[in-house]
């Protein structure tokens, strides 16, 4: 996957050790990041968080991107794929905005952005994991084309598994390292 994507709104770049500091502000928000166990408690972890997911795209090739609006300004969310519960099944597909530039349609802008850049490097399923009461979550994953495959329960509670449907013919996903 490419390292940089645009979109009409947006610039996705590969997330850098010093972008750290602008996705900790994301991270740490209560309001922003409600997903996994909550708000990050420090800078160090949102670090270790990065570096994981650039390991794992020398790994694999998956991308996890920043977001900016393309007229510049701070960091406004995050976007990408990453190995999650679906395994080899195909990556799962990610997206938080700052709540303050939440309602304006850009999760779900990047997250096209994204699957676009799937499709151009032959990745034929991508899968999103929602909680049911992510409605806002949900709504985006269904402009995606998104559908609900199944669901699965877990330490915190009912998880719903949506897929994007794999076109007639595709082969499963097959990334360097999935063997």
């Amino acid at each position: 996957m490419r390292d940089t994507l645009h979109t009409p709104r947006l610039v996705l770049r590969r997330l850098r050790p010093e972008d750290a500091p602008a996705l900790h502000e994301l991270f740490s928000d209560p309001e922003t990041h409600t997903i996994g166990t909550g708000p990050v408690a420090s800078l160090a972890r949102t670090e270790e968080w990065i570096g994981r997911r650039n390991a794992f795209h020398a790994e694999t090739g998956l991308v996890w991107y920043g977001v900016w609006l393309r007229g510049g300004g701070p960091l406004v969310g995050n976007c990408g794929v990453f190995a999650g519960r679906t395994g080899r099944a195909g990556p799962e597909i990610g997206y938080e905005i700052r709540r303050s530039h939440q309602g304006r349609g850009l999760a779900a802008e990047a997250a096209r952005a994204v699957l676009a850049e799937c499709d151009a490097v032959g990745i034929p399923r991508v899968w999103a994991t929602i909680r049911p009461r992510n409605a806002a979550s949900l709504a985006v994953a269904a402009r995606l084309g998104l559908v609900h495959a199944h669901t699965r329960a877990d330490e915190r509670g009912e998880l719903l598994y949506l897929a994007r449907p794999r076109p007639p013919g595709a082969q499963a996903l097959t990334t360097p390292g999935s063997s």
